[in-house]
């Protein structure tokens, strides 16, 4: 019996991902793959739920990393050819699944200064996009610059899409202003599938982190084994930008944030140098930009 399928070309919003991920420059990932108890912020936030105040784990875990990000602001970095941008304020780029005519597909909302944020404001922020997508058929201001963009770019021929995508990629501002200093991804909001998860590397950025699901756990404490709620983070690293030794205080200040009882005050960070950025003309707060030894 004959084998029965279906062909037919991607829609253009799969089209110009697949562009976009063959645009994107190799780099050599660090991938560290963490497992954080999560009981002591799953009662906070059932507790704060219950007074009224709407945030979820995903938003807390956000703002761990963009708080940490904060703290290390090495990381908080993207390639500018070249050369590397260290950016004051930490925009985190999450996906908001939304139905479109091909079906359900992610959008990408940059939530901007995320370190100067509590994870119920990023909630909140989050909410306000997919209810303005429900609307209006956008999530905001950049979304619709963004889908302007991605319109005038799908009329293009492929090799010069690809052309284009490039020099975005090479430009750190433009990098920070499309697609933030940081990426932060999620399976775990659709499917309870314990393990972990990664994404395809870091891109230009310097870090990328990709959520797996939450499952109960035997672990040790106090010398005892209890059931615990463990959550599955996978963070990369660019090795280009970013060393081993930095990356690993970033981790463990990231498990401090994720598994603490109490949110810290949301805070920014100042910047603590300055390098000649040539010409450049930044859309956004940066420190500088340097290029590599």
């Amino acid at each position: 019996m004959s084998e029965r399928c279906r062909i037919e070309a991607p829609s253009p919003l799969r089209q110009l991902a697949i562009d976009a991920f063959e645009a994107i420059p190799p780099s050599h990932p660090m991938t560290a793959f963490m497992e954080l108890d999560v009981s002591s912020p799953l009662a906070r936030i059932a507790a704060q739920r219950e007074g009224g105040v709407r945030v979820s784990l995903f938003a807390h875990v956000v703002w761990a990393i963009a708080s940490a990000l904060g703290e290390h602001p090495d990381l908080n970095v993207v390639m500018h050819g070249r050369r590397i941008a260290y950016f004051d304020d930490v925009d985190v780029s999450v996906p908001v699944e939304v139905r479109t005519e091909d079906g359900p597909h992610p959008l990408m909302l940059v939530i901007r200064r995320a370190q100067a944020k509590s994870a119920a404001e990023i909630y909140a922020e989050i909410e306000a996009a997919k209810n303005a997508y429900a609307r209006r058929g956008e999530l905001g201001a950049d979304d619709r610059r963004a889908r302007r963009g991605m319109r005038l770019v799908s009329w293009l021929p492929r090799w010069l899409r690809l052309f284009a995508l490039r020099r975005i990629i090479r430009s750190a501002p433009r990098v920070k202003r499309f697609a933030g200093t940081t990426l932060v991804t999620s399976v775990g909001k659709f499917a309870d599938i314990p393990g972990f998860v990664s994404t395809f590397g870091t891109g230009p950025r310097g870090t990328t982190f990709a959520i797996g699901s939450v499952v109960d756990k035997a672990v040790v404490r106090g010398g005892e084994v209890v059931v615990r709620p463990v959550l599955a983070l996978t963070a990369l690293f660019n090795h280009d930008v970013v060393d081993g030794g930095p990356a690993a205080r970033f981790a463990a200040r990231l498990r401090q944030l994720v598994e603490q009882n109490e949110e810290a005050p949301a805070r920014g960070f100042d910047a603590c140098r300055t390098v000649d950025p040539g010409a450049l003309a930044a859309p956004a707060s940066y420190s500088g930009i340097r290029s590599r030894p």
